[in-house]
Protein backbone atom coordinates (compact mmCIF):
# COMPACT_ATOMS: atom_id res chain seq x y z
CA UNK A 1 0.00 0.00 0.00
CA UNK A 2 1.70 3.32 -0.79
CA UNK A 3 1.52 6.08 2.11
CA UNK A 4 1.43 9.39 1.35
CA UNK A 5 3.14 11.90 3.37
CA UNK A 6 0.13 14.22 4.22
CA UNK A 7 -1.59 11.57 5.48
CA UNK A 8 0.83 10.43 8.79
CA UNK A 9 1.11 14.01 9.91
CA UNK A 10 4.52 14.62 9.60
CA UNK A 11 6.46 17.59 8.82
CA UNK A 12 8.70 17.57 5.90
CA UNK A 13 12.17 18.73 7.52
CA UNK A 14 15.76 18.59 5.79
CA UNK A 15 17.17 14.86 6.31
CA UNK A 16 20.86 14.35 5.02
CA UNK A 17 20.04 10.55 4.49
CA UNK A 18 16.65 11.46 2.56
CA UNK A 19 18.91 13.25 0.70
CA UNK A 20 21.72 11.08 -0.24
CA UNK A 21 18.62 8.24 -0.78
CA UNK A 22 17.29 10.96 -2.71
CA UNK A 23 19.86 11.36 -5.07
CA UNK A 24 21.03 7.11 -5.22
CA UNK A 25 17.42 6.77 -6.37
CA UNK A 26 18.00 8.78 -9.54
CA UNK A 27 21.69 7.32 -10.12
CA UNK A 28 19.96 3.68 -9.91
CA UNK A 29 17.80 4.65 -12.75
CA UNK A 30 20.34 6.48 -14.71
CA UNK A 31 22.29 3.45 -14.20
CA UNK A 32 19.87 1.61 -15.83
CA UNK A 33 19.10 4.00 -18.83
CA UNK A 34 23.21 3.66 -19.59
CA UNK A 35 23.12 -0.25 -19.35
CA UNK A 36 20.85 -0.18 -22.00
CA UNK A 37 22.65 2.33 -24.04
CA UNK A 38 26.18 0.28 -23.27
CA UNK A 39 23.35 -2.99 -24.97
CA UNK A 40 22.39 -0.85 -27.89
CA UNK A 41 25.64 0.25 -28.56
CA UNK A 42 27.37 -3.22 -28.30
CA UNK A 43 24.75 -4.46 -31.02
CA UNK A 44 25.37 -1.68 -33.39
CA UNK A 45 29.14 -1.85 -33.29
CA UNK A 46 28.80 -5.47 -33.93
CA UNK A 47 30.19 -7.13 -31.27
CA UNK A 48 28.03 -9.94 -31.84
CA UNK A 49 27.54 -10.29 -35.18
CA UNK A 50 24.34 -12.95 -35.24
CA UNK A 51 22.94 -10.41 -32.33
CA UNK A 52 24.17 -7.15 -34.79
CA UNK A 53 22.31 -8.58 -37.71
CA UNK A 54 19.37 -9.78 -35.92
CA UNK A 55 18.81 -6.87 -34.12
CA UNK A 56 19.18 -4.96 -38.08
CA UNK A 57 16.72 -6.91 -39.36
CA UNK A 58 14.07 -6.68 -36.52
CA UNK A 59 14.41 -2.71 -36.43
CA UNK A 60 13.90 -2.59 -40.25
CA UNK A 61 10.43 -5.15 -39.89
CA UNK A 62 9.18 -2.95 -36.75
CA UNK A 63 9.76 0.84 -38.47
CA UNK A 64 8.53 -0.92 -41.91
CA UNK A 65 5.38 -2.44 -40.12
CA UNK A 66 4.61 -0.23 -36.86
CA UNK A 67 1.20 1.52 -36.53
CA UNK A 68 0.39 4.04 -34.00
CA UNK A 69 -1.98 2.27 -32.34
CA UNK A 70 0.76 -0.91 -31.91
CA UNK A 71 2.52 1.06 -29.10
CA UNK A 72 -0.24 1.11 -26.46
CA UNK A 73 -0.85 -2.35 -27.60
CA UNK A 74 2.52 -3.50 -26.65
CA UNK A 75 2.50 -0.89 -23.41
CA UNK A 76 -1.12 -2.73 -22.11
CA UNK A 77 0.60 -6.55 -23.00
CA UNK A 78 3.76 -5.55 -21.16
CA UNK A 79 1.79 -4.43 -18.15
CA UNK A 80 0.00 -7.60 -17.92
CA UNK A 81 3.35 -9.76 -18.35
CA UNK A 82 3.89 -7.64 -15.23
CA UNK A 83 0.91 -8.52 -13.31
CA UNK A 84 1.14 -12.64 -14.21
CA UNK A 85 4.79 -12.38 -13.43
CA UNK A 86 3.89 -10.79 -9.89
CA UNK A 87 0.82 -13.40 -9.67
CA UNK A 88 3.49 -16.52 -10.67
CA UNK A 89 6.16 -14.61 -7.90
CA UNK A 90 8.77 -13.59 -10.18
CA UNK A 91 9.67 -10.06 -9.32
CA UNK A 92 13.01 -9.89 -11.46
CA UNK A 93 12.01 -6.60 -12.76
CA UNK A 94 12.21 -4.78 -8.98
CA UNK A 95 15.78 -6.48 -8.32
CA UNK A 96 16.90 -2.82 -8.83
CA UNK A 97 15.00 -1.35 -6.36
CA UNK A 98 16.12 -3.37 -3.50
CA UNK A 99 20.19 -3.16 -4.08
CA UNK A 100 22.12 -2.34 -1.41
CA UNK A 101 22.92 1.91 -2.69
CA UNK A 102 19.31 2.19 -3.08
CA UNK A 103 17.99 0.77 0.67
CA UNK A 104 14.94 2.19 2.05
CA UNK A 105 15.15 5.61 4.08
CA UNK A 106 13.30 3.66 7.72
CA UNK A 107 16.91 1.78 7.45
CA UNK A 108 18.98 4.48 6.69
CA UNK A 109 17.64 6.66 9.19
CA UNK A 110 17.73 3.28 11.92
CA UNK A 111 21.09 3.71 11.36
CA UNK A 112 21.79 6.90 11.89
CA UNK A 113 20.07 6.81 14.64
CA UNK A 114 21.37 3.86 16.50
CA UNK A 115 25.15 5.70 15.63
CA UNK A 116 24.08 8.96 17.07
CA UNK A 117 25.09 8.24 20.33
CA UNK A 118 28.98 6.88 19.21
CA UNK A 119 29.63 9.73 16.59
CA UNK A 120 33.07 11.62 17.51
CA UNK A 121 34.47 14.53 15.64
CA UNK A 122 35.77 11.65 12.60
CA UNK A 123 32.28 10.59 12.07
CA UNK A 124 31.05 14.24 11.83
CA UNK A 125 33.49 14.71 9.13
CA UNK A 126 32.61 11.51 7.24
CA UNK A 127 29.25 13.11 7.20
CA UNK A 128 29.95 16.53 6.60
CA UNK A 129 32.30 14.94 3.56
CA UNK A 130 29.09 13.03 2.76
CA UNK A 131 26.58 15.80 2.66
CA UNK A 132 29.57 18.17 0.43
CA UNK A 133 29.40 15.10 -2.27
CA UNK A 134 25.88 15.10 -2.59
CA UNK A 135 25.39 18.53 -2.53
CA UNK A 136 28.37 18.43 -5.45
CA UNK A 137 25.87 16.21 -7.34
CA UNK A 138 23.09 17.76 -7.25
CA UNK A 139 24.12 21.30 -8.56
CA UNK A 140 26.39 19.83 -11.48
CA UNK A 141 22.84 18.29 -12.24
CA UNK A 142 20.90 21.72 -11.94
CA UNK A 143 24.06 23.52 -13.61
CA UNK A 144 23.52 20.64 -16.74
CA UNK A 145 19.31 20.76 -16.61
CA UNK A 146 19.42 24.88 -16.63
CA UNK A 147 21.97 25.21 -19.21
CA UNK A 148 20.17 22.66 -21.66
CA UNK A 149 17.32 24.88 -21.36
CA UNK A 150 18.99 28.18 -21.77
CA UNK A 151 20.80 26.80 -24.83
CA UNK A 152 17.73 25.90 -26.25
CA UNK A 153 16.17 29.44 -25.54
CA UNK A 154 19.08 31.20 -27.04
CA UNK A 155 18.44 29.41 -29.96
CA UNK A 156 15.04 30.95 -30.57
CA UNK A 157 16.51 34.35 -29.27
CA UNK A 158 19.00 34.35 -31.88
CA UNK A 159 22.11 34.99 -29.35
CA UNK A 160 23.95 33.28 -31.81
CA UNK A 161 22.65 34.47 -35.31
CA UNK A 162 24.63 31.69 -37.40
CA UNK A 163 23.40 28.70 -35.46
CA UNK A 164 20.26 29.76 -35.20
CA UNK A 165 20.07 30.23 -38.68
CA UNK A 166 21.47 27.01 -39.55
CA UNK A 167 18.73 25.19 -37.47
CA UNK A 168 16.17 27.41 -39.52
CA UNK A 169 17.35 26.60 -42.71
CA UNK A 170 17.55 22.63 -41.60
CA UNK A 171 14.22 22.73 -40.03
CA UNK A 172 13.03 23.84 -43.38
CA UNK A 173 14.71 21.54 -45.59
CA UNK A 174 13.52 18.98 -42.72
CA UNK A 175 9.84 20.15 -43.68
CA UNK A 176 10.07 19.78 -46.99
CA UNK A 177 11.44 16.24 -47.00
CA UNK A 178 8.97 14.99 -44.83
CA UNK A 179 6.55 16.44 -46.58
CA UNK A 180 7.71 14.07 -49.81
CA UNK A 181 9.16 11.18 -47.69
CA UNK A 182 7.25 9.50 -45.16
CA UNK A 183 9.17 9.46 -41.88
CA UNK A 184 9.75 5.75 -41.62
CA UNK A 185 11.97 5.08 -44.41
CA UNK A 186 14.37 7.76 -43.23
CA UNK A 187 14.42 6.08 -39.60
CA UNK A 188 15.50 2.72 -41.24
CA UNK A 189 17.81 4.92 -43.50
CA UNK A 190 18.84 6.70 -40.41
CA UNK A 191 19.17 3.14 -38.55
CA UNK A 192 20.83 0.70 -41.73
CA UNK A 193 23.64 4.18 -41.91
CA UNK A 194 24.60 3.74 -38.00
CA UNK A 195 24.75 -0.08 -38.75
CA UNK A 196 26.78 0.91 -41.76
CA UNK A 197 29.22 2.97 -40.01
CA UNK A 198 30.36 0.43 -37.13
CA UNK A 199 30.03 -2.52 -39.56
CA UNK A 200 32.91 -0.59 -41.60
CA UNK A 201 34.71 1.27 -38.65
CA UNK A 202 33.97 -0.65 -35.56
CA UNK A 203 36.05 1.69 -33.30
CA UNK A 204 34.33 5.05 -34.09
CA UNK A 205 33.74 7.62 -32.16
CA UNK A 206 30.46 8.67 -32.94
CA UNK A 207 29.21 12.19 -32.95
CA UNK A 208 26.20 13.29 -31.26
CA UNK A 209 25.11 16.17 -33.37
CA UNK A 210 22.91 18.02 -30.87
CA UNK A 211 25.21 17.98 -27.97
CA UNK A 212 27.70 19.11 -30.74
CA UNK A 213 25.04 22.08 -31.42
CA UNK A 214 24.14 22.92 -28.19
CA UNK A 215 28.13 22.71 -27.07
CA UNK A 216 28.34 26.07 -29.44
CA UNK A 217 25.26 27.86 -27.83
CA UNK A 218 26.26 30.01 -24.82
CA UNK A 219 24.49 29.64 -21.38
CA UNK A 220 23.48 32.72 -19.21
CA UNK A 221 27.21 32.15 -17.12
CA UNK A 222 29.14 31.72 -20.31
CA UNK A 223 27.67 35.16 -21.20
CA UNK A 224 28.43 36.97 -18.09
CA UNK A 225 31.81 35.17 -18.81
CA UNK A 226 31.92 36.76 -22.20
CA UNK A 227 30.38 40.61 -21.18
CA UNK A 228 33.50 39.89 -18.58
CA UNK A 229 36.66 38.82 -20.71
CA UNK A 230 35.98 40.93 -23.54
CA UNK A 231 36.41 44.82 -21.91
CA UNK A 232 39.84 43.16 -20.51
CA UNK A 233 40.57 42.02 -24.03
CA UNK A 234 39.80 45.44 -25.30
CA UNK A 235 41.63 47.15 -22.82
CA UNK A 236 44.52 44.63 -23.26
CA UNK A 237 44.68 45.46 -27.42
CA UNK A 238 43.49 48.84 -26.89
CA UNK A 239 40.37 48.65 -29.27
CA UNK A 240 37.42 46.03 -29.52
CA UNK A 241 38.07 42.62 -29.90
CA UNK A 242 35.45 39.75 -30.29
CA UNK A 243 35.69 36.44 -28.09
CA UNK A 244 34.06 33.73 -29.25
CA UNK A 245 32.08 30.53 -27.47
CA UNK A 246 34.97 28.70 -27.77
CA UNK A 247 37.29 31.11 -25.54
CA UNK A 248 35.30 31.47 -22.89
CA UNK A 249 35.18 27.53 -22.34
CA UNK A 250 39.03 27.21 -22.74
CA UNK A 251 39.22 29.92 -19.60
CA UNK A 252 36.23 28.57 -17.75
Amino acid sequence: AVVSTQSTGEATSFDISLLQRDVKRITAQMEILQDIGEGVDQIIRWRSKTASLFSMIIFVLVVYYIELWMVPLVVGLLLILSFVSRRMGIKRFESWIQNAANKPYYELHRKVEEGAGSQGISAKLDKFKALFATAEQIQTGLDLGASIGEKFGHIGQWKNPFITAMCTIAMLVVAVILHFVSIRYLIILWGLNKFRKFYLKPNLVDNNELEDLLSRVPSFPEIEQFRQIKPRVSMKNGGSHDVNHDEIKKRS
